[in-house]
């Protein structure tokens, strides 16, 4: 990682700048700065200082193309940031967990508005600093990666287990989704609300499984582990509203609690396994000092 681009040499800084230039010819004025602002962030997080021209253009093509004719799949609708690229988990790790990056709220990684830098979020809080690591989650452990699928697992094992033991106790009818003051504004049926539920903890923690099994490691990892442990949260939250809105009363703290649930368990986890890499680092560096 670089701190400014001022940090590479000058073959890569002048396929940067032909980037930057070429998509600020294809952004609206009022947002030109905003989006070529967010790129210089880009290029700066993810390039090292011996990168080459190759490697830009490599990095620039992660993007996508942003403006022109076509629906851009990079870029501002309204103000508000939208990237219609395809997510990845490494760019779920780059996206919810860049401590050298300032700002508490960044663009999504998939579709319109913001994700929360959790990174940014512990750097605020004291909890690591924002070059605590070379590359986040470069160095951490296997091992690390192992241990951390056993929180969207367990969570996933909840949601199942809810609906098993339970399941034939609930009603027929079950809450699918609240307004904005927590009252039910819609009900589903029983298999349709488990079946959904089951779904969005089990498929993303399957995936991580998978990722890490075939020896995932770095952002990849990190971020397929976050992604499960923000889905199966979430799925857990969903299973336990579903049962207390039976009544249909107002629960005002439904929204705040379910993004609580989709950022403070995958939080946790990704700067549980940056501090891990940092230790790998510190013991490969320092020779276990600390």
């Amino acid at each position: 990682m670089i701190s400014s681009l001022d940090g590479l040499n000058a073959e890569a800084r002048a396929a940067v700048d032909a980037c930057l230039e070429r998509v600020g010819r294809g952004v609206d004025a009022e947002f030109r700065e905003e989006v070529l602002d967010d790129l210089r962030t880009y290029f700066t997080d993810h390039l090292e200082p011996g990168a080459t021209s190759a490697d830009v253009d490599a990095l620039a093509a992660t993007v996508g193309e942003v403006g022109g004719e076509e629906a851009p799949s990079r870029g501002r609708f309204g103000g508000v940031p939208i990237d219609l690229t395809p997510p990845t988990a490494e760019r779920v790790a780059h996206t919810w967990w860049n401590p050298r990056d300032e700002r508490i709220f960044v663009p999504r990684v998939f579709g319109l508005g913001w994700a929360l830098n959790v990174g940014a979020v512990a750097v605020k809080l004291g909890l690591i600093e924002p070059d605590a690591e070379d590359e986040p989650f470069e160095t951490t452990p296997d091992a690390a990666f192992r241990q951390s699928l056993a929180v969207p697992a367990l969570l996933s094992a909840a949601v199942v287990a809810h609906y098993v033991v339970r399941g034939r106790a609930l009603p027929n009818r079950l809450p699918s989704q609240a307004d904005i003051a927590g009252k039910v504004g819609s009900w589903t049926s029983k298999p349709v609300a488990a079946a959904t539920d089951i779904a969005v903890a089990v498929l993303p923690t399957a995936w991580a499984a998978v990722t890490i099994a075939r020896g995932g490691k770095g952002a990849q990892a990190a971020g397929s582990l976050a992604t499960a442990t923000g889905a199966a949260a979430v799925a857990a939250g969903l299973t336990l509203w579903r049962t207390a809105a039976l009544d249909g009363r107002a629960r005002p703290w439904f929204g705040p609690a379910l993004a609580a649930l989709l950022w403070l368990p995958a939080g946790g986890l990704l700067l549980a396994l940056a501090r891990a890499g940092r230790a790998a680092e510190q013991r490969r560096d320092l020779g276990g000092a600390r």
